[in-house]
């Protein structure tokens, strides 16, 4: 409860309810500390009062006459033991077996005994005689004059408490503080009385009244307490006075500054000058709430300067977006796209389909007819992404295109296109590629591999298999670099498959590659679909395998069906398209 009331609490009352905490808390501890120290003291004093009005009683008295009348009385005691009186009368029988003692020298020692009990102010000044056996105390002599006092042979018990006096008669009967209701608070000591041979004949005991000094405990408590807590207002109250000075005024003025900032910049975007409430707040504490505000006001004019930088990055930002989506769409122009590519031509069928990881990619693909016999596919990854990696791309397959000539070698046609494009390659970039021309009347398959993925080929019902080929170095990687030309036939119903390494590196969520044996495994499950058919399944296994991880690289892919041979003209020799 206390928990939610604090989250709702302002700072003024959390301050308030500190201090009041810390305030009480410290006024307790210091009363009871200044308690203890003065009942200490008090108890220490009634203690040494004591102890040294029986050692004043010892000087005086004669050890001799103490001894002497102390055997007296113990002697009847031993040989008529108190009994339990049934009344008054029986215990006045029994006291009066003692009441030869009391001759001159006893009166004499009596007299001196009410003297020092009255010059210190004493509650009772008596000498007693242990009785070890039966645990008892015997009375010799009491400075009592009046009708409450112990006669002699007047006998107690010793309490428990005390019965070490028993084990180390030489120490005496310890000083303590106790409470009765007969008595009240009281201060007892013992101190023991030697005869001539060192031995213990008798205690002079004290009792000291304790009830006045009780009650001035209880009175200095009370004003201890109202002085404490006096003190203790003041500085509560001063301590929120300085809270609210150096603590809740800057506090909350940099909170109204925070609070206001949003509207002040727009305010100032409104009047077009002038700083913030927050830039002109002045706090001057000295300490780490100025530093706070200080910090606060460089934050104010780094955010209003980030704002206007970020205005100006955002519009700049639309710009470039609005610019890589014009050359997204440029760059699917230039792509073929439109499919049937070559409706007209029923030997061969043809798809393909790239998906960039960017605005705009560096994979590529390309196909055409060199002639009306001979038809060249092409596909391309060039390293990088984005809009350097597009740039290039566009000179790569323009040049690929432009080179691919009937009856040109292809190792001659990419060596030059190599030269060409490393003499413009300032960024250091490179193609792998495949190019490869079918002739469709023979079956015949040129091809030429800079540094790309091999293929996969389906020669009828055997399934796609991975085609070795020889691959030469990547285009624009170095000058004069020899490329070898291929060569493999075709039959109708076989099929070429050409991709870049976006497909088989494909990763999932578990850094898991797609590989080339998923990628051959989906291919064969699905031989018989027609080109369209099977890359958009292809796409699909791929997708369902990443399960939404982010793609890191494009993905392109063709695949060419050579469906039948075209048949030649029988009269020129020339070839005629089927149909």
């Amino acid at each position: 409860m206390l928990k939610r009331w604090w989250y709702k609490w302002s700072l003024h009352q959390k301050a308030f309810f500190v201090g009041l905490v810390f305030t009480f808390f410290v006024a307790v501890s210091a009363a009871l500390v200044s308690y203890q120290m003065y009942s200490r003291t008090m108890d220490r004093y009634y203690r040494t009062l004591s102890e040294n009005v029986a050692q004043t009683a010892i000087s005086i008295l004669d050890a001799e006459q103490v001894e002497e009348y102390t055997e007296q009385v113990t002697d009847i005691y031993l040989e008529n033991p108190a009994p339990e009186f049934a009344d008054e009368e029986e215990e006045a029988a029994y006291l009066r077996q003692y009441d030869f003692i009391w001759d001159e020298t006893y009166e004499q020692m009596f007299e001196t005994l009410e003297k020092i009990k009255t010059a210190n102010n004493v509650l009772s000044l008596y000498i007693i005689h242990v009785d070890s056996a039966s645990k008892t105390c015997v009375y010799i002599v009491d400075g009592d004059p009046t009708e409450n006092a112990c006669l002699p042979g007047t006998w107690d018990i010793i309490y428990e408490q005390n019965y070490g006096i028993f084990e180390n008669p030489e120490q005496g009967f310890p000083t303590y503080i106790t409470n009765t209701e007969e008595f009240g608070w009281l201060c007892t000591t013992g101190v023991p009385v030697f005869n001539a041979d060192g031995e213990v004949i008798a205690y002079v005991m004290v009792d000291i009244s304790m009830d006045s000094m009780m009650r001035q405990r209880y009175v200095y408590m009370a004003w201890m307490c109202v002085i404490i807590c006096g003190v203790a207002l003041i500085m509560l109250m001063f301590f929120l006075y300085m809270v609210k000075v150096t603590l809740e005024r800057p506090v909350n003025a940099l909170a109204n500054a925070a609070l206001s900032f949003i509207e002040d910049r727009e305010d100032r975007e409104k009047r077009g000058a002038g700083g913030s409430l927050l830039e002109e707040l002045h706090v001057h504490t000295g300490d780490e709430l100025e530093y706070l505000a200080d910090s606060m006001k460089q934050m104010a004019k780094d955010i209003n300067l980030f704002i206007d930088n970020l205005a100006a990055v955002t519009a700049e930002k639309e710009r470039i977006g609005a610019e890589l989506d014009i050359a997204t769409h440029i760059q699917a122009a230039m792509l073929p796209c439109i499919f049937p590519a070559f409706p007209d031509r029923k030997e061969f069928d043809l798809f393909a389909s790239m998906n960039p990881a960017k605005e705009v990619g560096g994979d590529f693909y390309d196909l055409f007819m060199v002639d009306e016999r001979h038809l060249a596919i092409v596909i391309a990854d060039v390293s990088g992404k984005g809009v350097p990696a597009a740039l290039f791309m566009v000179i790569g397959k323009t040049l690929i295109k432009d080179h691919t000539q009937p009856g040109v070698n292809l190792g001659d046609v990419f060596y030059s296109i190599n030269n060409i494009l490393c003499e413009s390659n300032s960024e250091e970039l490179f193609i792998t590629a495949f190019e490869g021309v079918l002739d469709l009347v023979t079956g015949e398959f040129t091809y030429v591999n800079a540094g790309h993925d091999m293929p996969f080929i389906c020669r009828g019902d055997s399934g796609f298999e991975p085609y070795k080929t020889k691959p030469c170095f990547v285009l624009a990687g170095m000058e004069d670099i020899s490329y070898h030309e291929g060569r493999t036939l075709l039959s109708p119903g076989d099929k070429v498959f050409l991709y870049t390494d976006g497909v088989p590196e494909a990763t999932n969520a578990a850094e898991e590659m797609y590989g080339l044996e998923r990628m051959q495994r989906i291919l064969n499950e699905n031989r018989e679909a027609t080109p369209e058919v099977l890359l958009p399944i292809v796409r699909k296994d791929v997708e369902r395998f990443v399960a939404g991880a982010p793609q890191f690289d494009d993905i392109t892919m063709l695949c060419l069906e050579y469906r039948e041979a075209m048949k030649l003209d029988d009269d020129s020799g020339n070839a005629r398209i089927s149909g």
